[in-house]
């Protein structure tokens, strides 16, 4: 009887530690309301959380300025961020998160399109002068970089800057939530918004082995969710299109 239970033990024990330890994940971002927000809630942070499920994996998400986001990331600091236009710096999935339109917000009455900005100054989030701004702006164009989306919409406001450019899925909310704001205002504190580029936006990973096992995992499980249908639903839960597959 001794016998049988300790083979039994030896069994058990044996299964135990055969289980393979859960690979750890660092995600770095900035914030963005409705995607990356600090309480741990988003669009983002919700898609995560189904691809790398635990057991088998552990993720740990810092919060950077998007400049420090993508040092941290060519360094190998972090494993993964997004999401980002296609580039070769990274690797990344195989098919876009998202398609962003790039906007440019004036003030009420004063109209500009991207080929009228001659002696114009413009307004970006910090961190975003190459992957927005430029993006859809001539490199002649002049901007300054702003702490949030709040200060370029107060700058602007104030005639500080003539316009500010941004993708919509931050525009949109961040002028919905001014306009309920200046309901009690007169109306010269609404803007005019004019579509002036867009792009796919894709994740990306950390250009080492490591980077390509998890794009893979990732790849490989965007497209489960997809078959699911629990990805357009994700998608939906959040007013987002998924975009067209290349």
């Amino acid at each position: 009887m001794k016998q049988i239970i300790s083979i039994v033990l030896l069994m058990l024990s044996t299964s135990i530690f055969a289980q393979p330890s859960p690979q750890s994940i660092k995600w770095g971002t900035d914030v963005w309301a409705n995607f990356t927000e600090r309480d741990g809630t988003g669009f983002y942070h919700e898609l995560l959380s189904e691809i790398f499920k635990e057991p088998q994996y552990t993720m740990s998400v810092e919060y950077f300025p998007w400049k420090r986001t993508l040092k941290s990331l060519a360094t190998g600091n972090i494993d993964m961020t997004g999401a980002l236009p296609q580039n070769t710096v990274f690797y990344q999935s195989e098919w876009p998160l998202l398609t962003e339109d790039v906007y440019l917000v004036s003030r009420k009455g004063e109209y500009l399109t991207k080929d009228a900005l001659a002696n114009k100054v413009g307004a970006y989030r910090a961190g975003y002068e190459s992957d927005i701004f430029y993006v859809a702006l001539p490199r002649n164009a002049k901007g300054i970089p702003v702490n949030d989306p709040e200060q370029a919409v107060s700058l602007l406001q104030k005639g500080k800057v003539d316009y500010y450019v941004d993708i919509h899925s931050i525009v949109s909310p961040l002028l919905s939530s001014e306009s309920k704001s200046s309901q009690t205002k007169d109306a010269g504190s609404s803007f005019t918004t004019s579509k002036i580029g867009n792009y796919k936006l894709y994740w990306s990973f950390v250009m080492n082995e490591r980077g390509k096992q998890l794009k893979r995992h990732f790849d490989s499980q965007l497209k489960t969710l997809k078959d699911s249908g629990k990805l357009s639903r994700l998608y939906a839960k959040y007013a987002l299109h998924i975009p067209q597959q290349q």
